[in-house]
């Protein structure tokens, strides 16, 4: 995940906060009622798409941004 020399800061820990929330709230106030598991088979597919996108950019000399090109 993070390396010993990475540190966030705390705007950096509110965006990340802000994101979070946003997920959540679009999880849980959907029209569609989602039951736990169907919320952990969401939170699974965000997980998914987060390790292929770290996949496509292991080479990166930025660290942890992702520059993933969008496919047309």
């Amino acid at each position: 995940m993070m390396n010993e020399k990475t540190e966030i800061t705390p705007f950096k820990m509110q965006i990340l906060l802000e994101i979070a929330a946003k997920a959540v709230k679009m999880i849980v106030s959907s029209t569609w009622h989602l039951t736990f598991d169907e919320m952990d088979i969401v939170v699974g597919f965000i997980r998914q798409g987060i390790d292929e996108a770290r996949g496509k950019n292991e080479e990166s000399t930025e660290g942890d941004i992702c520059f993933v090109k969008q496919e047309n």
